[in-house]
């Protein structure tokens, strides 16, 4: 999947209320070149909207990669964004990929794919 293709399917995760399993699993798949050092179970596991198994996927697809989560708890509607960084602690690292929408678990992916389409950019 090109990196349009990416970032488009990122922004559609991020904007949806609810977790698809099958769009996550596509953009998993889509991505899946840019994830060398994630197996094929985690990306399974990763897909299944889990907050833990998208963060196993982000550590092992971005190790040593800060990770940064802000907002608001809602069971309905909640304000959730994600930010990754290359470094921990360093406010002039920009953050590659940021993602901000209504569920947690979604926005995390968001982030992941919009940092991967970017990380060797920077």
């Amino acid at each position: 999947m090109d990196t349009q293709s990416l970032v488009a399917i990122a922004d559609q995760i991020a904007a949806e209320p609810l977790y698809d399993a099958a769009l996550c699993q596509a953009a998993f798949e889509g991505a899946q070149a840019h994830l060398l050092e994630v197996d094929e179970a985690m990306t399974r596991n990763g897909a299944l909207g889990g907050t833990d198994a998208v963060l196993t996927v982000i550590d092992h697809g971005l190790p040593g990669w800060a990770i940064s989560l802000q907002g608001s708890a809602s069971e309905v509607n909640g304000h959730w964004t994600c930010s990754l960084r290359r470094q921990v602690g360093r406010d002039d690292d920009p953050a590659i990929g940021v993602a901000k929408g209504p569920k947690l678990s979604n926005v995390m992916v968001a982030a992941l794919l919009k940092a991967l389409t970017r990380k060797n950019l920077s």
